[in-house]
């Protein structure tokens, strides 16, 4: 099966930045709930000053979309950060969530209706008097909780792909469908030390492999301190399935490297 790495100096290769523009960590910006009136509900600032009236753009935003195009508006990209909304009509609540421009569209849209579908379920009758100051432990847990419909989306929305799946350590962090957990991690274990010891003969370090029968084939990806395992059929749309597997790879870093890095931000608070 082909290996693919990178060698021991290039640990921070292009395209695999550890943190963002100078430096700075991957994270998110600011995460905002207010009424569809403009009324601020929720606000966390996580990287700089909070943003004077943003609450007032956005809803002027969203009328003026609406207004034109008869469409939601649900992202808004800029030279470097994007804005993602999402949107309960029913109880008349937005959630804005500004992001890196790097942490792309589908993270941002994600993680802001996850946010307000969390908001809604912590506070289904929302005032702009109550006390919000417990979503604060909800964000981490909703970051980490996008793993699920992420995976599950992969399974969805591409016929090749069979079987997905996330592992740290001794532990599945989610599977698309039910699987022998012991016989896989300590298989799984076993193939990691083989392809490390390989790949360590030439001074590297294995980052993805691939096991390919004749009906199916099995792609493995380090991600961060994960292992991101996905089961194909061959025959079905074969770079799609790669594409498809690669893009939801590279979101699935995003969430582990931000969920991360907002743990830290608690620790240090």
């Amino acid at each position: 099966f082909p290996l693919h790495g990178r060698t021991t100096e290039q640990k921070l290769g292009e395209g695999e930045e550890k943190s963002g523009e100078k430096g700075r960590k991957l994270m998110l910006r600011q995460l905002l709930l207010l009424s569809t009136s403009g009324i601020k509900l929720y606000s966390k600032i996580f990287i700089g000053e909070e943003t004077k009236q943003l609450s007032g753009l956005i809803t002027a935003m969203l009328d003026f979309c609406e207004k034109k195009t008869g469409l939601p508006m649900s992202y808004v990209e800029m030279a470097r950060i994007g804005v993602a909304i999402a949107k309960d009509t029913r109880r008349k609540l937005i959630c804005c969530l500004i992001i890196d421009k790097q942490d792309g569209r589908e993270f941002g849209r994600l993680i802001a209706q996850m946010m307000l579908e969390e908001f809604v379920k912590m506070y289904p009758n929302a005032r702009h008097t109550d006390d919000f100051s417990g979503f604060n432990t909800k964000i981490s847990e909703v970051i980490w909780g996008s793993i699920h419909p992420i995976l599950d989306a992969l399974i969805e929305k591409h016929r090749g792909v069979q079987l997905a799946l996330l592992t740290s350590g001794d532990s599945i962090k989610h599977a698309t469908h039910q699987i022998d957990k012991l016989g896989l991690l300590a298989n799984l274990q076993a193939l990691l030390r083989v392809a490390t010891n390989i790949m360590a003969s030439q001074n590297d370090l294995p980052l993805s492999m691939e096991i390919k029968g004749q009906k199916n084939r099995v792609i493995i990806s380090r991600i961060e301190r994960t292992t991101f395992i996905v089961a194909c059929r061959n025959s079905i749309e074969e770079r799609q399935t790669n594409l498809k597997v690669e893009a939801t790879a590279k979101l699935l870093k995003t969430v582990l490297v931000i969920g991360s890095n907002i743990q830290d931000l608690w620790k240090i608070r």
